[in-house]
């Protein structure tokens, strides 16, 4: 491939603008074409972003533009046919997250990928923001020893409805939120899961606790998750209808004990730590500037520079399917009120290995 990155973005929705920003940041790359299956979704876009070519029809797009990457923005269910296409057509892929519905349609996708020599990510974004990486770093370092525990939380004001008016999510762009049985866990709490897994790596088992208080929504809007990482853990408390006064906030809370020390963030995404001798150091970086869409241009870069230096993607589809494994497992514990085991690195072998 040459230096210069042809991109098709597939899905022109609520999030697309954050993608096609996203390409238009990186030297070296143009997107060359959007295709939607709902013109009306890409008609203000054109314009605005000097967009040349159009399309309904993502197998017209495959066969008539040159391209060499195709980004997937669109909803979990179609993913795995689009993937198939793209794959087919030899073009490397970068896919929103959730990445599947459910881990078989995962693992061919990522089946389908390998056989036709091409490389698949997962857009997951959060980990790419700054604070997380820094802590990251601050991990390896050994800044605060031998981790033992984290607690995650974070709650808004999203699925309840404020006295006679409707709940915004109601109200949301993406409307079919409210209809989604598999709700909070699934487009949310996502996200909170694959930063646990960045930070501390792979959980052998997590137990789960799953409710939903507003009448206006089908899937839950609360979740309670616990992992045993073996030797520590950890816990995640999300919440989209809660009505605790809320302050302007970038970031969920976090605290990590550690044996000589602890981490904690803010929900201005903000850090701290604190040292045995409980004196506080507070990092310098930008988190008062710190914005959704600069996790989507690290990301974005990201993929680019691996893709024309063959390095590893942080958020392969195959590192990806792991977090995937955890949010779905939720839903079965907290349906059987048990701790489920996670397969972990075990899952791919064992899929191949049971065709």
């Amino acid at each position: 491939m040459a230096h210069r990155v042809r991109a098709a973005l597939v899905g022109c929705g609520p999030i697309s603008e954050r993608h096609i920003l996203s390409w238009k940041s990186i030297p070296g790359v143009e997107l060359v074409a959007v295709c939607d299956r709902h013109p009306e979704n890409f008609a203000s876009l054109v314009s605005k972003y000097d967009i040349r070519a159009t399309y309904t029809d993502f197998q017209t797009l495959l066969a008539e533009v040159e391209c060499d990457i195709v980004d997937i923005a669109t909803r979990p269910h179609s993913h795995k046919e689009l993937v198939f296409q793209a794959a087919r057509a030899g073009k490397h892929i970068l896919c929103q997250k959730p990445f599947a519905p459910t881990l078989k349609e995962a693992m061919e996708m990522i089946k389908a990928c390998d056989e036709h020599g091409v490389r698949l990510m997962v857009c997951e974004n959060w980990r790419w923001y700054i604070w997380y990486q820094l802590i990251r770093q601050l991990l390896n370092d050994g800044r605060i020893g031998d981790v033992l525990y984290f607690r995650m939380q974070f709650r808004n004001w999203f699925t309840t409805p404020k006295g006679a008016l409707p709940a915004p999510i109601v109200l949301d762009q993406q409307k079919y939120l409210k209809d989604m049985e598999h709700l909070l866990m699934y487009e949310f709490a996502i996200h909170l899961v694959d930063v646990a897994r960045f930070l501390f790596g792979d959980a052998d088992s997590i137990y789960a606790r799953l409710g939903r208080m507003s009448p206006q929504i089908s899937g839950e809007d609360f979740a309670l998750l616990v992992l045993d990482f073996g030797t520590m853990h950890g816990a995640i408390d999300a919440s989209w209808c809660s009505r605790e006064p809320q302050v302007p906030a970038k970031s969920e809370y976090l605290i990590i004990e550690g044996r000589t020390g602890s981490i904690l963030l803010d929900r201005t995404g903000r850090i701290q730590i604190v040292n045995e001798d409980g004196g506080s150091e507070y990092p310098e970086y930008d988190w008062e500037g710190e914005t959704k869409l600069e996790t989507h241009f690290r990301l974005h870069r990201h993929f680019i520079d691996c893709i024309l230096n063959n390095k590893p993607f942080q958020t392969d589809a195959k590192d990806n399917i792991k977090t995937l494994e955890i949010v779905l497992k939720a839903y079965e514990s907290a349906a059987g009120n048990r701790v489920v085991e996670l397969q972990k690195n075990s899952l791919l072998s064992e899929h191949n290995a049971a065709e």
